[in-house]
Parts: C-alpha cells; structure tokens; sequence
C-alpha cells in the first residue's frame, strides 16, 4: 500500500491529507480543512478524502454521526512502510546509509532514550550479522 506506485499516483493534495491522518489519527474533514497549508475550499477537501478512500488508502468511519477518516492500518505500521520505501529507493537499501544520512545532520538531535534504543537495535544488528553464514 505505502509503496512508490501509490506514492506517484497520489497529487500533492493528496499526499498531504495522508500526512495529517498519519499525524493525528483519526480526522473529520474540517480537521483536515484547518491543518492542510493554503487550505482549498471544505468541499474540495471531502473531494480528496473521497478519491483517497476509493483508492483504499483512508478508510471512513462515521462517529457520533460525523465522518471520520483514519488510515486502513496502524500508523506505525504505514510508517515502516512508506519508510522501507524510501531506503530501498533513495539508498539502494541500505538501513546503515539511510540511518547515516539522517543522524549525519548538524541538527539531528536525540533524547536519551532513543539513543539508548538505537545502540540496541545497532548491537542487535551486529549480533544477527556475525550469525549469518
């Protein structure tokens, strides 16, 4: 779903919208309305959230009888993929690269936390590479 087929196909409207339901959740169309940059009219904000659900990538769900739109799978899980995407694309699939690449910023900043996160998941990654024949 979250791959550079839909990626393509999807206008900058489109992706944009995508973006906010990824960041908030679960959104009505004047939510959208209020977050999107240079907002285009109410009706054409239901117009994209229309297409986006015949494309299967929202899913609309009436809540307290207002509509709702949220992804079809967990935001997480679309993240991993849209981010899968972009490393098999842009770096070749290389994680390392692509991991280089962001924490090789000047301003890329991490709490202590996720550090601690990264240098496990770095160690993990070793320990599975030396197991490889």
């Amino acid at each position: 779903m979250w791959d550079e087929k839909y990626e393509k196909s999807l206008s900058r409207r489109e992706r944009q919208v995508i973006q906010i339901v990824m960041k908030r959740g679960r959104v009505s169309a004047r939510e959208i309305e209020e977050d999107i940059p240079d907002a285009p009219s109410y009706s054409a904000v239901r117009s994209i959230l229309r297409l986006l659900v015949e494309k299967n990538l929202l899913v609309k769900e009436s809540v307290d009888g207002r509509d709702q739109f949220r992804l079809p799978m967990n935001p997480g899980k679309a993240r991993v993929k849209a981010l899968h995407s972009l490393v098999e694309r842009f770096f070749e699939n290389s994680v390392g690269e692509a991991a280089l690449a962001l924490l090789g910023q000047k301003n890329a900043k991490l709490s202590e936390v996720e550090a601690e996160k990264l240098l496990k998941l770095v160690a993990e990654a070793r320990k599975n590479e030396s197991n490889q024949p």
